[in-house]
């Protein structure tokens, strides 16, 4: 998944999800390039931090890309 949205202009930022999230599958994932690692059963608290970080990430990153290429650097 991560190779497949790596070629987009601006890739999203992947959650991981997975029943046996541990902290090897954690260490893997982020190794990888994913944003973070979510286990199942959901706790609503903690996919709402992590999907409200990984947006606010991409917005401050998508704003300076377009910075930058506003400016033409």
């Amino acid at each position: 998944m991560l190779e497949d949205i790596s070629f987009l202009p601006d890739p999203p930022l992947l959650i991981v999800t997975s029943r046996l999230a541990d902290a090897r599958l954690w260490a893997e994932a982020l190794n990888l390039g994913a944003y973070d690692v979510l286990a199942k059963p959901f706790d609503a608290t903690e996919v709402m931090r992590a999907v409200s970080l990984a947006w606010q990430h991409w917005l401050e990153r998508h704003r300076t890309r377009q910075r930058k290429a506003s400016k033409g650097t």
